[in-house]
């Protein structure tokens, strides 16, 4: 749309003024018409910062659409099904790299273990994992791991007797059937989980009393508890042992890519695009939450 309005501007079709035309013109008016075409000109030099230089992902570009490989594809809603907010955020991430590509974004069910073969195989483009500290790429491939660091926190409710991960044991946990490791966390505390598709679901149960409290992401239980319905859960059980962190999974021969998406990090954590997807996700969870529960409270 930029490089058109830039072709625009400097064709026959954008009727401009003829040189004693214009400079007949007050000096005001010859001011602005410089002044658009620079704001013009200036998007367009922006669009090709963000764009990936020529060459980058071609077989992405070639199909149109980026393929990324991640631990769980949610299954599409049915007609007439309530559409809630998955766990995790892989999928916004890879919507926001793909946009950043000018392409559609894909994503393909892959287990981390299979993604060295996916690869190679062209079967995905790059792959998103939630990865351990401890974690180190298989020969041939490349991690290139984002600012979004995290580990498992509970939501509890403010007058619980849980002060520490002894407490856990034979309580209940709810979470979303994704979160690897605060099933993880929980289970080597001797909890009693109790797995949801989503997790609205799993935090409704924690409101209901149905589970003596719940897992999520640290940095995703903090947004959620800027709102105030939430004010009645603000105890908390941190568990920084089971950190992981977002990680991008590229084949280590596409040094191109690897450093585009280095460079594209770079860009998100100065703009703070990490706390922008926390941010949304906790209102669209929240927002969730409120329609299983409030909603139909009010009505009973």
């Amino acid at each position: 749309m930029i490089k058109r309005s830039v072709a625009f501007l400097f064709s026959g079709r954008a009727k401009r003024p003829p040189p004693l035309a214009l400079a007949a013109r007050s000096g005001g008016e010859a001011a602005r018409w410089r002044r658009l075409i620079a704001a013009v000109m200036s998007l367009s030099i922006v669009a090709a910062a963000h764009a990936g230089p020529a060459g980058t992902f071609p077989q992405a570009a070639q199909r149109g659409t980026l393929r990324v490989g991640v631990v769980h594809v949610p299954p599409v809603a049915l007609p007439g099904a309530k559409v809630r907010t998955p766990d995790r955020l892989d999928l916004p991430a890879i919507q926001s790299l793909s946009q950043a590509l000018g392409l559609a974004a894909q994503p393909v069910q892959i287990a981390p273990e299979d993604v060295g073969q996916a690869l190679a195989e062209g079967r995905v483009d790059l792959a998103l994992y939630s990865l351990p500290d401890s974690a180190r790429a298989a020969p041939g491939l490349t991690y290139v791991p984002t600012a979004y660091h995290t580990h498992p926190q509970a939501v509890i409710r403010s007058d619980t007797s849980i002060r520490q991960t002894a407490d856990l044991r034979g309580r209940a946990v709810c979470l979303p059937r994704t979160a690897v490791a605060a099933a993880a966390a929980a289970t080597d505390a001797g909890a009693q989980i109790q797995a949801f598709d989503i997790p609205s679901d799993a935090l409704v149960a924690v409101r209901e009393g149905k589970c003596d409290l719940g897992l999520l992401d640290q940095t995703a239980r903090q947004a959620l508890m800027a709102y105030p319905e939430w004010r009645k859960f603000a105890a908390t059980l941190d568990l920084p042992a089971y950190a992981r962190t977002l990680t991008w999974v590229l084949p280590a021969a596409r040094t191109q890519e690897v450093d585009w998406l280095r460079r594209q990090m770079a860009q998100w954590d100065a703009s703070g695009r990490w706390e922008d997807l926390v941010r949304k996700w906790a209102t669209d969870v929240a927002f969730d939450v409120y329609l299983d529960q409030e909603v139909p409270d009010c009505h009973s």
